[in-house]
């Protein structure tokens, strides 16, 4: 009996079956034009004063200091930052972007946050071409420490979300405010039925009356 060998079902089992299993991921289809996956995505290149390009929502900028103070921010700005791609750690399409960019040596770069758009929705995994910001905090040195002093931490990053309590908050106070005021219309409204329906009637003072006084006999004639 004739025993076809492994090497002639691995040949079959490769003309045969489907496409997307022969090819593995490379025979995935984009869902458009400019979907892209980060993961075929070597390296970013990002530059000061331009924006990203946009589908689904609003251009962010390419580059943007968030911290920890906004007067580091405003005491440089840079020009130019290459990203590369370093792998990843579990989901292939989670890149783990290591950045550079040239600084005077009062500054140093810290935490860098690249963010894309996906392409189809905030999750999916294809994002568009041309999409990706940085999001960077900027240090100073020990000797930028000594030119500048130590300067208090402000993370730009937490403005918006006090902003978004404090919104918050001011909307549950005008919340609670409107329903206070109704409940108060509907009880001017209702009490009247209330105290018909149940006989309740106001109690009326009768009015104080004076005890009056005998009068005095007349004397004898």
């Amino acid at each position: 009996m004739y025993y076809p060998s492994i090497n002639s079902l691995l040949l079959w089992l490769l003309c045969f079956a489907p496409p997307g299993l022969a090819y593995g991921r490379s025979s995935e289809s984009p869902p458009g034009p400019n979907a892209i996956l980060l993961s075929r995505v070597q390296s970013l290149t990002l530059r000061a004063n331009r924006l990203t390009s946009s589908r689904r929502v609003s251009p962010i900028p390419q580059l943007k200091c968030v911290g920890p103070s906004k007067s580091i921010c405003d005491k440089y700005k840079i020009e130019t930052m290459r990203c590369t791609n370093a792998g990843y750690d579990y989901d292939e399409e989670d890149v783990q972007w290591t950045c550079t960019a040239p600084l005077p040596e009062e500054f140093m770069l810290g935490a860098t946050d690249v963010i894309c758009e996906g392409y189809r929705n905030a999750d999916d995994k294809w994002v568009l071409k041309g999409s990706c910001g940085v999001e960077y905090r900027l240090l100073l040195t020990e000797r930028g420490e000594r030119r500048f002093g130590k300067i208090q931490e402000d993370d730009l990053r937490s403005i918006p979300r006090a902003t978004k309590g404090w919104r918050r908050g001011m909307d549950a106070l005008v919340h609670m405010i409107f329903l206070g005021f109704w409940a108060a219309v509907l009880v001017m409204i209702l009490w009247p039925m209330v105290r018909s329906c149940f006989g309740l009637r106001s109690r009326q003072r009768r009015p104080n009356v004076g005890r009056g006084w005998g009068g005095f006999g007349g004397g004898g004639g």
